[in-house]
Formats: C-alpha cells, sequence, structure tokens
C-alpha cells in the first residue's frame, strides 16, 4: 500500500498540468487494476486445480490469454484440462464467463451496446476510447452490435417456455409484462421484444414480485 500512495504522490508532484496530471492518474489506476486483477484470476485458477481433478480432468499444460474489460485489458494464465472422453476446457474461463475465441467481456460488450443505442458507431467508439481503458474501432463497434444480434435471436428461437403444459388454466388475473431492445445497424436495426405472463403477485418485503 505504501508503494501505491508513494507512485500517486510521485505522478501528482510531476506533472503540472491539470489534465495530463488527471488522465496520468487514471491511466495508473487502471493498470493497476489491471495488475490486480491478473494476480487475482491467476489465484482463482489455482484454487480450481483440486475440485477440477475430482471430476476426472488432468493439467495439460498453461495458457496464456488476453480479454478486454471494463478494467482495460487484462492478460492472465490459467490451466487446460482434459479428461478422456470429454471435451478439454479451461474452468477458470468458464467461471468468469470469459467465452472461446471472444476478446471483449460479457461487462464490456454490453457497456458498448448500450451507447451504440444512442449513438453512432463513431460516436460510441469515441465515448469507449475516450472514458475507458482500451481502445476500440467503430468497425470493431458494428462486428459486437452483429454478433450480439445474432445471440439474441438465436435465443429467442431455442426458448420453448411453455413445454409441459398438458392442460389450460383459470386464473383471476393474468399479469403481461413487456420489453425489448433496439440494435441499430448500418442499414437498418434490429428489434427484439420479450413478454413474461404472470399469474399473481408475491410481496417480498416492501417489493413486489410476479409470480410465473
Amino acid at each position: 500500500m505504501e508503494s501505491i500512495i508513494t507512485d500517486i504522490v510521485k505522478i501528482i508532484k510531476s506533472e503540472n498540468n491539470v489534465l495530463a496530471r488527471e488522465k496520468a492518474l487514471m491511466c495508473y489506476f487502471f493498470d493497476l487494476m489491471g495488475e490486480l486483477m491478473k494476480l487475482a484470476l491467476e489465484e482463482v485458477d489455482v484454487g480450481l486445480v483440486d475440485e477440477t481433478k475430482k471430476q476426472g480432468y488432468q493439467i495439460e499444460k498453461k495458457n496464456k490469454r488476453s480479454v478486454v474489460t471494463v478494467l482495460g485489458e487484462i492478460s492472465y494464465w490459467r490451466r487446460r484440462y482434459v479428461c478422456p472422453g470429454k471435451k478439454a476446457q479451461y474452468p477458470l474461463d468458464k467461471l468468469m464467463g470469459y467465452d472461446k475465441y471472444k476478446r471483449y467481456s460479457v461487462l464490456a460488450v454490453k457497456n458498448i451496446l448500450q451507447v451504440s443505442a444512442v449513438a453512432t458507431y463513431r460516436n460510441t467508439a469515441l465515448v469507449v476510447n475516450t472514458l475507458s481503458n482500451f481502445n476500440i474501432s467503430h468497425s470493431q463497434v458494428g462486428k459486437l452490435i452483429v454478433q450480439a444480434g445474432k445471440q439474441i435471436k438465436a435465443q429467442q428461437q431455442s426458448e420453448e417456455r411453455y413445454d409441459g403444459i398438458t392442460q389450460k388454466k383459470k386464473v383471476p388475473v393474468l399479469y403481461l409484462e413487456g420489453d425489448g431492445v433496439v440494435i441499430k445497424g448500418t442499414k437498418k436495426r434490429l428489434e427484439f421484444h420479450r413478454y413474461q405472463v404472470c399469474e399473481d403477485i408475491i410481496n417480498v418485503s416492501k417489493n413486489q414480485s410476479l409470480f410465473s
């Protein structure tokens, strides 16, 4: 902790320009968070060894991976496990939700999509590059939007919510809650709608929850 404070004080004293000083501090903290996250991930990976081996897996090797998160780009080492008759896996990646072959974390993609819903690809890239610790081009923004649209559409098509319902049921009141999301594209925009049908309300403390 003392070394961190020393570094911060050094940055503050070394910069005379207000903007340059704050930018230097921002970069320092982002880099610090990235390094701490790297160390934490690798420690978690060690903790997953025994549990994974109990499932019949054995360590094959350690590979390095880089993921762009809201904290910036994080590079870390994690173990790859193999088991006869089963797919090889990276338990740490699965735990963190870091999908295979995908460069951006779930929250990073979510934040980018939220900005892109009200801005152009170029402006979205500008906002992300200005306020975060990683850079993205407008073309990369477009690719993320297309990928997200395909995933949402595939998920909706695969959902079979009403399987297993064999008979109709009468209820005093039927609640219908709807929501939607719009994903803008260069030529068109994709609209997805979700509806939830509920038959009752459950009081949870001061809040109310719908009962499906």
